[in-house]
């Protein structure tokens, strides 16, 4: 009898933990698990760099922009996040209510490019970021530690692109990338409460908890698209495309299981292989840059990510986890989303420019599926910055705070969430960008 809802109740629990297993890749705080770090200067105009290429950084946004540099150019720079979040929850059970804190760690994210005029017409451009990413960690006896303990997806594209400038105005560009991608989930699994010891997923502290950890990684191709053209003088419109990804996940799926579990249950969760197929959705990006005057750049963009992709996931295990269970199902529902930005740019001379930016920020989860990996709600980033050049060398300095919405969660005691509210979600970012002109 006891095999029986140890079996059932189990895979429920695994299922919700295994679904996120192939998330199309996920640091610190972005919608979903997208990031749009890709410089200093970036990370506080990114419209601005959409449209036209002030720095090989603008690769990132829109390679068609390129064109606008000349002779031989390299980048490299590094944004630092620090994200942090508390999450109140209340006990279906004993109606206790809890807190617990989100592990403030620094996650760091590389950049380099690099871009070279080959003709009159033709430029060439490779960069190295990163576009989706995720880190959050809480401690394996928090409350939510039957959904949630750590989740940790890092990606990396190496993305090679050809740039023509087709006339005066108008410049086209087309690219692809190589993305990596590898991803770590842990939770803890509530052993007593699905041997039917005590309500299944109780918050309070039991001995008996196995802890779970998921890993897996993938290669695939990205295509990028871009387009600028000159309006006016004085009016610069780009346009970008960065296309889905097909994710075919291996990895392994591991257990610990305390003695008492191992002995009234050997034959469940042992170690094995998992494999998953999923998608990075379709970007698409637009941005303006108007020289108000000769000093003053005016900026406006907008992102569409297509996260309806992310619907339903189905995790195959190379041997069964329990009896019966070799393949599993989980519904996310996510929904497309937007992030705006806003920008201005004043230069005071030849040497020195300041920044200014806005950013809002849609998030793409479906409430009614929500849980502790990711704050779900919209965000608001307001960054500054400051830039230095002597015509060779280019230093760019920035740092935004970035406000999540305080988020309210939908009970799932099932899935190990509880009813309670995501409050205080933010981050502190810092980025430097070093560029030199051949």
């Amino acid at each position: 009898m006891h095999k029986l809802t140890f079996a059932s109740a189990f895979g429920l629990r695994t299922g919700a933990a295994l679904s996120v297993v192939a998330f199309s890749a996920v640091t610190a705080l972005g919608a979903g698990f997208a990031l749009e770090d890709g410089s200093a200067r970036g990370n506080v105009t990114p419209g601005q760099l959409t449209a036209r290429g002030d720095l090989p950084s603008s690769l990132y946004f829109n390679a068609a922009t390129i064109t606008d540099l000349p002779g031989t150019q390299m980048e490299i720079g590094f944004t630092g996040i620090k994200p942090s979040a508390d999450v109140t929850m209340r006990s279906p059970y004993d109606g206790t209510w809890s807190r617990g804190y989100g592990d403030s760690s620094l996650w760091t994210l590389p950049t380099f490019y690099l871009t070279s005029q080959l003709t009159d017409s033709l430029w060439f451009g490779f960069g190295v970021f990163t576009r989706f990413g995720l880190g959050a960690e809480f401690e394996d006896t928090w409350a939510g530690r039957y959904n949630s303990t750590k989740a940790e997806i890092l990606s990396l594209d190496f993305n090679p692109n050809l740039a023509w400038k087709v006339t005066d105005r108008l410049s086209l560009s087309i690219g692809f990338s190589i993305r990596y991608f590898d991803i770590e989930l842990c939770q803890m699994v509530d052993a007593a409460g699905a041997a039917g010891l005590r309500s299944y997923n109780d918050p309070s502290y039991s001995p008996y908890d196995v802890k779970q950890r998921l890993h897996g990684d993938d290669i695939a191709p990205v295509i990028d698209l871009g387009l600028t053209y000159k309006l006016t003088d004085t009016l610069t419109l780009g346009l970008a495309y960065h296309s889905q990804v097909k994710l075919t996940v291996k990895g392994d799926a591991e257990w610990v299981k305390p003695p008492a579990v191992q002995a009234m249950a050997p034959a469940f969760f042992n170690d094995t292989g998992l494999r998953a197929n999923n998608f990075n959705p379709d970007k698409f990006m637009a941005g303006l840059a108007w020289d108000a005057t000769e000093k003053l750049t005016l900026s406006a963009g907008a992102t569409c990510t297509l996260w309806h992709l992310y619907d339903t996931l189905t995790i195959r295990l190379d041997e069964p986890m329990l009896a019966g269970r070799s393949e599993i199902s989980s519904k996310k529902g996510w929904n497309d989303a937007w992030r705006v930005n806003f920008g201005a740019e004043y230069e005071f001379n030849d040497s020195w420019a300041v920044r200014a930016g806005y950013q809002y920020d849609m998030s793409p989860i479906n409430s009614q599926y929500a849980d502790y990996l990711v704050p779900g709600d919209d965000r608001h980033i307001f960054a500054l910055g400051v830039s230095w050049t002597d015509g060779k060398w280019t230093v760019d300095a920035s740092y935004f705070y970035e406000i999540v919405e305080d988020f309210t969660v939908k009970a799932r005691p099932e899935r190990g969430v509880f009813e309670g509210e995501y409050t205080g979600a933010d981050a502190h970012a810092f980025a430097l960008s070093l560029t030199r002109a051949f």
